[in-house]
């Protein structure tokens, strides 16, 4: 069996690279896994710019809490405030929008 399909049947997916110092494994998410991102994803979080610099800062800190949760949701390794903070919001979107949507 090739490794790729022992990844995908192990779950693990591609390496991101989130910032200089920040790389991550993502997984390949089960039915249930993408339904529980999805229900945070879809709960009314702005994308990440908007959430930290647009938002009150209560609603902002909330929207950062669950972009975090997801974030450490899709990562293998799991995700960190602090990975957050020093990571492009980009990158981080488009990690999610992979594991949602296969883009």
């Amino acid at each position: 069996m090739e490794q790729q399909n022992i990844d995908l049947i192990m779950g693990i997916g591609p390496t991101v690279q989130f910032a200089a110092d920040v790389s991550k494994t993502i997984r390949v998410g089960t039915i249930k896994q993408i339904k529980e991102v999805a229900a945070i994803y879809n709960s009314g979080i702005y994308r990440i710019k908007p959430a930290v610099s647009v938002a009150k800062e209560e609603e902002s800190e909330t929207m950062v809490s669950n972009w975090v949760e997801i974030l450490n949701m899709i990562c293998i390794d799991g995700f960190t405030r602090e990975e957050f903070d020093n990571s492009i919001p980009e990158l981080m979107e488009s990690a999610v929008d992979r594991f949602l949507y296969g883009q």
